[in-house]
């Protein structure tokens, strides 16, 4: 089954790299030895290894991969693609006709990963707080990343719920999110879409009439199944890692969406093994 899995990876990233029909070239400049393809697979096999950019070329390298750019030119073809062509690999990848649960919600990427040794040195037992913030949109059954949007900043959970509606292919009939997304707004937003949201209330909610909806009428069975983005959040760190190696946002936001696009095409290939 491993090997199955393994061959079958392989030909899902060459296939959504042709159905997303990618350009051969991503821009017209100067002499081009690599396509966008090469490029592309170099940058999501590096997420898959967990290792750097150019441990991740001398691996393939080792493993016979002898025509491979530079380091120094992936970063430039990295610093070149277009934040829409992220949004639309990672669209393709969903393979979802109809959701009928979804969730929302936010953690946070770690910059810097520092040591132990490091910690005790400047006498510091928690984390450093240098950190990446990420919202996800995700399907509750088949537990697939619908979008997602990368901060560099931090910012209110409420301010990336639109962005992630409206860059998903598909929107769920019921939505399902904790207490930091507590807003009338938010529910009057899901209700122009045609679909329904559930969100409990903060403490002493009087204002909103979806609100007080929530708060004389709320379903706790339907939203416990919210947990399912807590899972795929969990899942997604215990894979690749709580933590971006780049140091440039672009450079990030390549990390992020290449582990989230592994996510959802190893979800798709369970469900082809399994069925």
């Amino acid at each position: 089954m491993n090997r199955i899995r393994k061959v079958k990876l392989v030909k899902k990233l060459y296939g959504l790299f042709k159905e997303a029909n990618i350009p051969k070239y991503l821009h017209h400049f100067g002499p081009k030895k690599y396509t966008s393809w090469c490029h592309l697979f170099i940058i999501i096999v590096q997420q898959r290894l967990k290792s750097g950019m150019q441990q991740t070329l001398n691996l393939l390298y080792d493993f016979g991969f002898t025509k491979l750019p530079k380091r120094t030119t992936l970063v430039k073809f990295i610093k070149r693609i277009p934040i829409k062509l992220w949004n639309f690999l990672l669209s393709i990848t969903t393979k979802i006709d109809k959701s009928e649960f979804g969730a929302i919600d936010a953690t946070g990427i770690s910059r810097t990963v520092a040591s132990d040794y490091y910690k005790e040195r400047i006498d510091r037992i928690n984390p450093i707080k240098d950190h990446l913030k990420l919202s996800l949109y995700i399907d509750v059954k088949s537990r697939k990343v619908l979008s997602t949007r990368l901060r560099a900043k931090q910012a209110h959970d409420t301010k990336d719920v639109k962005y992630l509606v409206n860059n998903s292919n598909i929107i769920s009939e019921i939505n399902l999110m904790d207490k930091g997304y507590d807003d009338n707004k938010i529910h009057s937003f899901f209700r122009e879409q045609g679909v329904y949201s559930i969100i409990p209330v903060r403490k002493n909610a009087r204002s909103g009439r979806y609100r007080k909806e929530m708060r004389d009428h709320f379903d706790y069975g339907l939203y416990l199944q919210r947990n399912a983005v807590e899972f795929v959040i969990s899942s997604i760190k215990r894979m690749y890692g709580d933590h971006v190696r780049c140091k440039k946002i672009y450079g990030q936001r390549a990390e992020i969406y290449s582990r989230l696009i592994l996510h959802n095409l190893q979800s798709l290939l369970l469900s082809e093994i399994f069925t």
